[in-house]
């Protein structure tokens, strides 16, 4: 066996006997009430029975060894007795039912209460969880029974006669504390291996759900890089396309009316790679701490009407009205104006995107509880099921991951609003139905924190 092996061994045997101290102290008040009881008994025994001289000294001995008794029994249950101290208690009880049988053979110079004697040895052996302890404990009671033997009595066969008796009952003392020992280590054995499957177990489950988030991650990093390669190269090919043309004048002079078409889809091209190559740089640096607030007052009136400006062209195309909800005086709140106009364009370019055509997107704007600021975007979409919830604000996720997917766009908008709303102290909920649209909700506080820390 190896050195490692043997501390191993060394170590557990050292914590099994430590559980079979903690038991032996456990087992302390239950003996202790037990024996205190028996004394108590003894005294209506003894006063019933026994002939003064004797039955003074038995009934004041069996007073005192109840009341010693009970003390230990209340400060075990107070728990003023350290599992380590348990065993020097142990040894008082036993002095305690010793004192009283000596005492009760020598005044009565009677051999047959060797019996008593007898009973100690296997009581001991049920009581003592520890070899040392209890070898220690059956020497104590050898030798007070063959002091106390050897002066009430001469016969040499009755002393022989009861030595055999007590040699037996030593034996049985012997195999109760084997057969309690080899139980209550196999118990502690058991219940330590059970403790180490089960936090295998939990080790085992974390590390599953772990690899199960990172193959997710994974696959969602997967679909958009393939959806971003198609992303990207769709305004590039039409900006290329066009330009091309529009250079080698294919449809003649520069003054063609089917240029303007060009150039407007060439600069729709452009604003669209533009969002996204912004989208993916904004949250690399959120996620790198990199990103700062530059907190100002905000003029909600012309934010709103700058964000719709902007949104409306897209939501013409397709059809989707475009509301605002919203009654002065608008909140007062300090914050960086630029992030609060991304947050608001990417959530209502997501709420027009899956809108179908002749549904509505509504942006509201009401106070918050505390003063801060509260910003709804409400629309009639095709909304989505508690799973899908769950992961559209996981950065990369899509309705729809195909290539051939219906819903342009690189799954960032929800997770990059997320970030940035974090980031400007606020909190963003998300809320939705399959087939009757989506709320998200923006709450936002009077002063955001790169304010309060300029301020103090």
């Amino acid at each position: 066996m190896s050195t490692s092996s043997r501390e191993k061994n060394r170590i557990s045997d050292f914590d099994v006997q430590r559980e079979l101290n903690a038991l032996f102290r456990d087992s302390l008040l239950p003996i202790s009430l037990f024996l205190a009881a028996l004394y108590a008994l003894f005294v209506i025994l003894h006063l019933s029975i026994l002939e003064n001289p004797s039955r003074i000294i038995m009934t004041s001995a069996a007073l005192t060894g109840m009341s010693a008794l009970l003390i230990i029994a209340a400060s075990v249950r107070a728990n003023q007795i350290a599992p380590k101290y348990a065993y020097t208690t142990g040894f008082i009880i036993l002095g305690i039912v010793l004192a009283n049988s000596a005492l009760h053979m020598l005044i009565e110079k009677d051999i047959y209460q060797s019996t008593n004697f007898a009973l100690i040895f296997v009581a001991a052996g049920l009581f003592f969880l520890s070899r040392r302890n209890l070898i220690i404990a059956f020497a104590i009671n050898f030798s007070v029974w063959a002091i106390c033997a050897a002066m009430v009595t001469e016969n040499s066969k009755m002393l022989e006669h009861f030595a055999v008796m007590n040699l037996q009952a030593l034996l049985i003392g012997f195999l109760a504390i084997e057969l309690r020992l080899r139980s209550s280590r196999k118990l502690i054995r058991m219940r330590a291996e059970a403790g180490e499957r089960e936090r295998a177990l939990e080790q085992a489950l974390t590390k599953m759900k772990l690899y199960a988030s990172v193959e997710r991650d994974n696959k969602a990093k997967t679909e958009f890089l393939a959806n971003m390669s198609h992303e990207l190269r769709t305004p590039l090919n039409a900006i290329l396309g066009f330009s091309e043309a529009m250079e080698q004048r294919l449809f003649g002079p520069i003054g063609n009316p089917r240029y303007e078409s060009y150039v407007h889809d060439i600069h729709h091209a452009g604003e669209h790679l533009l969002s996204l190559v912004n989208d993916i740089l904004d949250l690399s640096r959120i996620e790198l701490d990199g990103l700062k607030l530059n907190p100002q007052p905000v003029d909600f009136a012309r934010v709103c009407n700058n964000c719709l400006a902007i949104v409306r062209g897209r939501a013409e195309r397709g059809d989707v009205k475009l509301v605002l909800d919203a009654v002065p005086p608008f909140p007062a709140i300090e914050t960086d104006e630029r992030r609060l106009k991304q947050v608001i364009i990417n959530l209502l370019n997501n709420a027009v995107k899956f809108t179908p055509s002749g549904g509505k997107v509504t942006l509201e704007l009401a106070h918050g509880t505390k003063g801060g600021a509260i910003i709804r975007i409400r629309d009639t979409g095709i909304g989505m099921n508690k799973e899908e919830l769950e992961a559209a604000l996981r950065p990369f996720w899509q309705a729809d991951a195909g290539l051939d997917r219906t819903f342009e766009g690189a799954g960032l908008g929800l997770a990059l609003v997320t970030e940035l709303v974090s980031l400007m102290e606020g909190e963003f909920r998300l809320e939705s139905e399959p087939g009757k649209g989506t709320v998200a909700t923006v709450t936002l506080p009077c002063i955001c924190g790169a304010r309060k820390t300029a301020a103090a």
